[in-house]
């Protein structure tokens, strides 16, 4: 800019165009990380700390003020938090810093093993249910009454097994809706 002063020209440069500050986690989960239930706290701090606030966005939140550290405890899933350094002198931090988790879901993670383990079970005694039917029809054509009844209890203890894991099966499926 010039000015024009008793013939003098002066010249000024132009006002410093407000930079913006740089935000930066510096503990807290890394990006990516998969954690227990449980609180998560997160530390963060800016390039022009004494005179910075910030804030803390989770889950695309809207941002609001918050200070380091914020703790968070989420539900199971996948969480975003984001922070933001602002300045009352300067534009507020348009790339803040950011990272992303998840927060295991266990009880939903420990019905789907029991389902798994009752269905392993499960499908285990239909084939010996196989068996014990084929034993039970040589039994019949060609053993004594003895031998016919063994084979017959033999089919009810099988059936009795294949009961109590499809049972199984469906209180891991009631637990995995419960929870999941």
């Amino acid at each position: 800019m010039s000015v024009l002063a008793a013939g003098l020209t002066l010249t000024m440069a132009p006002a410093a165009q407000a930079a913006e500050p740089d935000t930066t986690i510096t503990s807290g989960p890394e990006h990516g990380a998969v954690l227990l239930p449980g609180p998560v706290q997160y530390t963060f701090t800016s390039d022009i700390a004494p005179s910075a606030t910030f804030e803390c966005s989770v889950d695309n939140a809207v941002f609001t003020a918050c200070t380091s550290p914020a703790t968070y405890n989420l539900p199971p899933g996948g969480h975003i938090f984001r922070v933001r350094a602002i300045d009352p002198f300067m534009a507020p931090d348009s790339t803040p810093a950011s990272r992303i988790w998840n927060i295991r879901n266990v009880p939903c993670e420990q019905a789907g093993e029991a389902y798994q383990a009752a269905q392993g079970k499960y499908f285990e005694w239909q084939q010996k249910l196989v068996t014990a039917r084929r034993q039970l029809h040589r039994a019949h054509q060609h053993g004594t009454a003895a031998e016919f009844q063994q084979a017959k209890n033999k089919v009810r203890k099988v059936k009795a097994k294949i009961k109590k894991y499809k049972l199984a099966m469906d209180a891991a499926i009631a637990q995995e809706q419960a929870v999941c």
